[in-house]
């Protein structure tokens, strides 16, 4: 569907070489969907999403030894409160330039994956069990190490839905109160290790909120506001005035930034205009490029693999529509190639998955 809006409202374009460019991106929504959806050999889904989190886990462990030994100044920042919120993006940044919040998503997916494997798993295989509950851990390692705090919330909240969803009908008093109670274990030992997470959810994210629109009026804004939820809502609110101006058709796939920044401009606001940051909110770059119908078509994609969650009453896949749909409040990893190509491979797999179930029931 993303790239279908793309070629519908291709004409919308100022520029036809950055629609182009644009299209690139998203041109596997086209190519991949159709091989997996009409493949003649049988995928084994959850198989492979168990070989993933392995080889994920795996991969990560590798960087974080990397960025041990080639990073250790941000390190040492980190521990003497000097610069601390960048410690997670910095180790985003050392593995290819990674965007952390990208990152932290595929993590948190991917360590909610390993719990749900961990859960559905041939309980007669202690091995493989052990396994996936230590893969489990340390991807929730990960996702507090590079700490966004959407991914964060979707880890824990996951990690709850799926354990309660998978004992839905044998949960007792006794077990809930076990799992809750590991879960804060958990997370007060993290936050003794690394207490800048109490300030970062609280004063960072939620200071200034008078200031909505209104930045330049904040001393010091890149050390005080760079990274908050006021920086988010002001440029929000400059993307909602902006989609005003051109509220069915948006102003085109090439020309959204352009004009976000051109508009910082036009309404004064300097400290955005400076740092030309984009939207962060996938609905409004839709909004803002394609208007009410391409935010429609958009919603219609988000919701599809919740429709095929609840239909294959698949705690897994439930969580990946809901998680991937929050994500996109708080960021467009639909505009990054990483993003694309994660929805278009478990939103094609999961579509495979419904497909082949001759009852579309359950696979649990």
């Amino acid at each position: 569907m993303p790239f279908l809006i793309e070629v519908l409202m291709f004409w919308n374009n100022d520029y036809n070489y950055y629609g182009l460019k644009s299209l690139e991106k998203k041109i596997i929504y086209l190519f991949l969907p159709f091989f997996a959806l009409s493949s003649l050999i049988k995928i084994d889904v959850f198989k492979l999403i168990n070989y993933w989190t392995k080889i994920m886990c795996i991969i990560l462990i590798c960087f974080l030894i990397r960025y041990v030994l080639f990073y250790k100044d941000n390190l040492t920042n980190y521990l003497n409160g000097i610069d601390v919120w960048d410690m997670g993006y910095s180790f985003a940044r050392s593995i290819d330039n990674n965007h952390a919040p990208a990152l932290n998503l595929i993590v948190s997916f991917c360590c909610v994956s390993a719990l749900y494997i961990f859960y559905n798993i041939n309980p007669k295989n202690c091995y493989e069990k052990i396994l996936n509950f230590i893969t489990y851990v340390i991807l929730l390692c990960f996702v507090f190490i590079i700490n966004t705090r959407i991914a964060v919330c979707c880890s824990v909240l996951g990690s709850i839905f799926i354990t309660l969803y998978r004992f839905k009908s044998s949960f007792t008093i006794k077990q809930t109160v076990l799992i809750t109670s590991l879960i804060i274990i958990f997370t007060v030992i993290f936050i003794s290790i690394f207490p800048y997470t109490i300030k970062k959810y609280t004063t960072v994210s939620f200071g200034n909120m008078d200031k909505i629109g209104k930045l330049d009026e904040i001393e010091n804004p890149e050390g005080e506001i760079y990274n908050s939820l006021v920086t988010r809502l002001s440029i929000w609110k400059s993307a909602i005035d902006l989609s005003k101006r051109n509220i069915w058709l948006g102003v085109g796939a090439s020309d959204g930034k352009r004009k976000l920044f051109d508009y910082y401009y036009e309404s004064d606001q300097m400290f955005l205009f400076k740092y030309k940051f984009p939207i962060h909110n996938q609905y409004l770059d839709y909004l803002v490029r394609f208007g009410i119908i391409g935010l429609v078509i958009l919603i219609v994609f988000m919701a599809s693999p919740l429709y095929i969650g609840f239909k294959l009453h698949n705690s897994l896949i439930i969580f990946y529509s809901i998680s991937f749909i929050i994500s996109n409040i708080t960021d467009d990893f639909l505009i990054r190639f990483d993003g694309i190509v994660f929805s278009c491979i478990f939103t094609s797999l999961f579509g495979y998955l419904y497909l082949s179930n001759p009852n579309k029931y359950s696979l649990e």
